[in-house]
């Protein structure tokens, strides 16, 4: 017999797969504004904190998007056109804000790091991407380790820039909430990798003008690949 663990579902998560579904099956439309918290925690039996933790998870995710005095409302997709909008939907759409944001700030990142890193930092950089092509074949594991996560906060200490290294750990964390690893194929995940070895080659060679070129196509690829096959732009 085949018996498999059971999950422990907490209650939030029950929340936030309802108004998932809902979305999937059409009953809440992009803009409709969700009722009040005393009338769902009315209707869905739930405390205010069980209810308030849900609505973090949502907006974390790019779901719901909340208004000073105003509400809470299912994000708009503003800029695209889809029939039949679905959750993953919007997940992307938030997705590509964080991805918009990361290639303005990405892109001097890379800039500075071919300046100002150091020998050490520079070694250090080609061992992890060295690391990549020595797991081409488990990219499972590589995924695990979060190694993607660790070559784009290693540019951005290479920067020398507190700011800069702070926004970048931001953003890197908001993408894993967002999921990336289960939007994009395993296909898209070898190409991007594959490209941190052309922005090491520039950071390698100090040449401060294609290492911001290679991360801003690296940003360009990662967009077309969270799009593709999903989104019209109007």
């Amino acid at each position: 017999m085949d018996f498999q663990k059971v999950k422990n579902i907490r209650l939030y998560e029950t929340i936030i797969d309802q108004i998932k579904q809902m979305v999937d099956q059409g009953e809440l439309q992009p803009g409709d504004k969700f009722p009040s918290e005393r009338e769902l925690m009315e209707k869905l039996g739930v405390s205010r904190a069980v209810l308030r933790e849900a609505f973090r998870v949502l907006e974390s995710r790019g779901l719901v998007e909340s208004k000073p005095g105003g509400g809470r409302y299912l994000r708009k997709a503003s800029g695209f056109q889809l029939n039949g909008i679905t959750s993953m939907d919007l997940e992307r759409f938030a997705l590509m804000d964080v991805v918009e944001a990361r290639g303005i700030v990405e892109v001097k990142v890379a800039m500075l790091a071919a300046e100002r890193a150091s020998d050490q930092e520079i070694e250090n950089l080609l061992a992890l991407d060295e690391e990549f092509h020595g797991s081409k074949r488990n990219l499972e594991e590589y995924r695990e380790k979060d190694r993607d996560l660790a070559f784009h906060m290693a540019l951005a200490e290479m920067s020398h820039n507190f700011m800069l290294r702070e926004m970048v750990s931001f953003m890197l964390t908001l993408t894993k909430d967002l999921r990336e690893k289960a939007i994009l194929e395993y296909d898209d995940w070898i190409k991007l990798c594959e490209q941190h070895s052309d922005i090491v080659r520039a950071i390698v060679a100090r040449n401060r003008d294609d290492a911001a070129h290679k991360m801003f196509l690296h940003m360009e690829t990662l967009r077309q690949d969270i799009l593709k096959d999903k989104l019209k732009i109007s």
